[in-house]
């Protein structure tokens, strides 16, 4: 058990050395310090994957078939699944701890730049989306796929913006899902891996659409002009919509 608190300490601490020196000399409060620095959705997702970790651990329960989608999930009552599917990545492992780390990182990211009320609702919109899907093409954990969701969306904030990649790849930031997805193939030697984190990117790629895109074209619209004619000259303008707050697209000459 100790091994797997510290590898959490590791992904979810920003790394400052006093919280390192309260976790390694044992201060009563060392967990719940680190937990304070995460913004609220996203505290509320680490605590619950890491719940879903230790329980599987703990061999009380057999995870993965505990915690998996099952065709017949519904009509059993069992409702559970779809949370622990959503939040369950599996045993202690560099690809779990990956997972979290980029989940704490751009998780955080994105629920300061959209706030918490418009997070929690674009993570229960990917919940709902995921668990459909996954039982319709046989996923039985869509962890991974939530967070490959949090990724895509976090990088439709600033798609052009230029991020470093492994190994000191520049990229820009709408590239970086994919590839996470790239890299994510040649860590398993399967395209089949591939295949969760897609359907993160499809799922997160339909609330963006709905959320920012559809919004900002009926605004066009409603002003007169023809959404897919470049404009003439700057201009921002706000679109809103039910799944996310005003957000400020600008336009720029051609």
């Amino acid at each position: 058990m100790r091994p797997f608190l510290f590898l959490l300490f590791v992904v979810v601490s920003d790394a400052k050395k006093n919280s390192w020196r309260a976790v390694r000399g044992g201060e009563k409060n060392a967990v719940s310090n680190i937990l304070d620095k995460l913004s609220p959705g996203v505290r509320a997702h680490v605590v619950g994957m890491a719940a879903c970790t230790v329980l599987g651990m703990s061999g009380a329960v057999d995870a993965d078939k505990v915690f998996a989608l099952e065709p017949a999930w519904f009509s059993r009552l069992q409702w559970w699944r779809p949370a622990t599917s959503s939040l369950y990545l599996g045993t202690p492992s560099m690809g779990w701890a990956t997972s979290v780390f980029l989940l704490v990182k751009y998780g955080q990211e994105l629920e300061a730049a959209v706030g918490t009320t418009a997070y929690v609702k674009f993570l229960i919109l990917q919940v709902a989306l995921l668990v459909t899907l996954g039982s319709l093409i046989g996923i039985p954990i869509v962890a991974n796929a939530l967070v490959t969701a949090i990724i895509y969306a976090c990088s439709r904030l600033e798609p052009f913006g230029d991020i470093m990649f492994q190994f000191g790849i520049k990229l820009k930031y709408w590239m970086l899902p994919y590839a996470l997805v790239v890299v994510e193939v040649l860590q398993k030697q399967s395209a089949i891996a591939a295949i969760p984190h897609l359907l993160g990117v499809l799922t997160a790629h339909f609330h963006h659409f709905f959320a920012v895109v559809w919004p900002h074209l009926r605004a066009m619209e409603e002003e007169g002009k023809r959404p897919l004619v470049p404009p003439s000259s700057k201009k921002t303008t706000t679109t809103t919509s039910k799944l996310a707050p005003a957000l400020k697209q600008k336009k720029k000459k051609r």
